[in-house]
């Protein structure tokens, strides 16, 4: 028994051996379906055996079968083998779009290694912890050192970027463009900031950059353009912000029109398309929006991608006459992004459309905030005036520049101007401690106008010192104050006045009889041919108020035919006809039917029109016979009798 106990085992070890030799085999010809095989044989030999187990789990994730990876490592039977696999366990669980699940598995684990900090900072990237995530990749680069610091730096990057967009005016570490990825992630950076002028240069860097790498990696020319889609669509993003439109537009036409397997890339340059088209191809943006929306792309865009999705597809509803279908992507942005201002105002934007005003207004105030005033814009809209002032003197937001400013504006319209100087008076009060108040020029120039309009001169020259006080060298401001201090207090107002410049020094040449005459309000032409005029006079010139000489038309010669006879007088009858004129006589023989007015006339009203079958009198063309006015019928209506004739025979 021991001689076959040591034989059995020798035949194990002999097996286990050239197992773990096909194994290695497979895994290094990345033959991973027969290394699964090779694995699943070494475990029925040795169950225990930990590599093998490890390599089969490694096999599941390189054959992306992310599933059965985490059911094996979370297999009760299985605890021993996986109890050091965290690495393994919690990637898994990143691939199936559980990030919340893999943060904890890594958190959980004993050893914080550099491969479960590189997993963590992916995790909160996807977790749009974006700070968290920088400080994490800082570390990182600053504590390792390896074959892999340029993708390290390049996924850096790309959180800078992001977290340019959530702060443009942060202070964010600049990046060299050593590689394309980073090139882009730089113009990236830039374009979130709001800088396109300095993004388009590197974008197109990038995109030659990455082009070359491809082309001397041995790719072809179509994979290099394929690798380039991206950079090409930041840059029609760029584009588009600065209003180049059509030129972004072409960029994502021709990008799609190469089909890219990035179903991320496919969407966003599709719902920038819709953009760009708004209300016009309705047909086309459907289209469009339907690749952007495609199943799937969830995971693949971050909260701030799908929100604009979603917020253009609400949009789109209402262009499409779609009221329920806009209520729909409303429900989602609420409740899925929790954009409830946005979802909102949309949904009140398709039920202004469909005539639905005071349910618009009703769903605006309910969400309140900024919504207020797209309230206020909707009353107005409808010209309720009366109802949009009451809403604004009642909103939190009343005394800001831009509502006084609309308030005031209103308040005159209705002639109210009492009460709009009083609105500006409770402005006063209200920013009376606040140091930037006195900068706005704008408010107080339109209170000092406002204020003059009710008859308050004292608060109108008030306005118009704040208004001097906070530019001081302005000559303008200051006359406007000494002019409006001369009937409230004309001893400061003569003071002040010798501070300004004297009128040789504001304008150069006035012509002070252009001002006084007459003719001013018939605009400026008219004052300065007048004055031009004046200054052309020639002053011995009789006969003219302004001394210029009257035109005189110039005669032109006649001309004459060149067998002119000038010894006899011309022929009365020239612009006639031949055969309307006295001396014309019909040729013998030759029967000529005269037919004058419009097609189809009777021949009675034919004779009518005909002047020479006029007679002096009535009673002469009573007088003649009925064979003059047989000989007098015409052609056509011969031809109708000849016709009726012949009618009825048979042959």
């Amino acid at each position: 028994m021991p001689s076959c106990q040591k034989k059995m085992s020798a035949n194990k070890e002999n097996n286990l051996v050239q197992a773990y030799i096909e194994l290695n085999k497979f895994c290094q010809g990345g033959d991973y379906d027969r290394a699964l095989k090779a694995a699943g044989k070494i475990l029925q030999i040795a169950p225990n055996e930990q590599k093998a187990f490890h390599c089969k789990v490694i096999c599941f994730i390189q054959l992306h079968n992310f599933k059965e990876a985490l059911a094996v490592l979370t297999n009760p039977k299985n605890a021993a083998l996986a109890a050091d696999l965290h690495f393994e366990k919690a990637y898994a669980q990143y691939r199936l779009n559980c990030p919340n699940d893999a943060l904890q598995i890594v958190d959980n684990a004993p050893e914080m290694t550099v491969a479960l900090k590189e997993l963590r900072a992916q995790i909160l990237y996807r977790l749009e912890q974006y700070q968290d995530c920088y400080n994490l990749y800082r570390d990182i680069v600053k504590n390792t050192t390896d074959d892999y610091e340029d993708e390290r730096k390049t996924n850096m990057a790309a959180v800078v970027a992001n977290l340019g967009a959530l702060n443009p005016s942060a202070d964010l570490p600049q990046f060299d463009e050593t590689t394309y990825e980073l090139a882009y992630n730089v113009g990236s950076t830039l374009a979130m900031r709001g800088k396109y002028n300095e993004a388009l240069p590197v974008l197109k860097r990038s995109e030659q950059a990455c082009s070359e790498s491809v082309l001397e990696d041995g790719g072809t020319e179509d994979e290099a353009k394929e690798e380039a889609g991206i950079i090409r669509v930041q840059q029609a993003y760029c584009l588009q912000q600065m209003g180049r439109e059509k030129e972004a537009a072409t960029i994502y036409q021709n990008v799609l029109k190469d089909k890219p397997s990035d179903q991320a890339l496919v969407a966003i340059a599709s719902n920038n398309l819709v953009v760009i088209n708004r209300d016009t191809n309705v047909f086309d943006s459907r289209k469009r929006m339907k690749a952007a929306t495609a199943e799937g792309l969830e995971h693949k865009l971050n909260s701030r991608q799908r929100t604009s999705i979603t917020y253009n597809q609400a949009i789109l509803a209402i262009y499409s006459n779609q009221p329920d279908f806009c209520k729909q992507c409303c429900v989602k942005l609420t409740k899925s992004l929790k954009q409830e201002q946005r979802a909102a105002l949309v949904e009140a934007s398709s039920l202004v459309k469909d005539g639905k005003k005071n349910q618009a207004v009703q769903l605006l105030l309910k969400e309140g905030g900024t919504l207020t005033l797209a309230a206020a814009q909707v009353l107005l809209a409808s010209g309720d005036r009366k109802a949009a002032v009451k809403l604004l003197e009642e909103s939190e937001y009343k005394y800001r520049p831009g509502v006084v400013g609309v308030l005031a504006t209103l308040l005159c319209a209705d002639n109210e101007l009492e009460k709009a100087s009083q609105l500006f008076k409770d402005v006063y009060e209200h920013y009376k401690n606040d140091e930037r108040f006195a900068s706005l020029r704008a408010l107080w120039q339109a209170a000092a106008g406002v204020h003059a309009r009710a008859g308050c001169a004292a608060s109108a020259a008030a306005a118009h010192e704040a208004v001097a006080r906070a530019a001081p060298d302005d000559a303008r401001s200051l006359a406007r104050l000494v002019k409006a201090l001369a009937t409230a207090d004309p001893a400061r107002a003569r003071q002040l006045a010798e501070r300004l410049p004297p009128p040789a020094n504001v304008e150069g040449k006035i012509d002070i009889e252009a001002l006084e005459s007459s003719k001013w309000m018939m605009g400026a032409k008219v004052v300065k041919k007048t004055v031009q005029s004046k200054q052309e006079q020639s002053p011995g010139t009789p006969g003219s108020e302004l001394g210029t000489k009257r035109k005189q038309k110039r005669k032109r010669k006649t001309k004459l035919p060149p067998n002119a006879d000038l010894s006899r007088p011309p022929d009365p009858e020239r612009w006639l006809p031949k055969y309307e004129r006295t001396a014309y006589r019909k040729r013998r023989g030759v029967r000529r039917d005269v037919i004058k007015g419009s097609q189809g006339m009777s021949t009675t009203a034919t004779d009518q029109y005909d002047m020479s079958k006029q007679t002096p009198s009535a009673a002469a063309t009573a007088a003649k016979s009925p064979r003059v006015e047989k000989q007098q019928e015409s052609a056509w209506s011969r031809k109708q009798q000849q016709k009726k004739k012949g009618k009825g025979r048979k042959w």
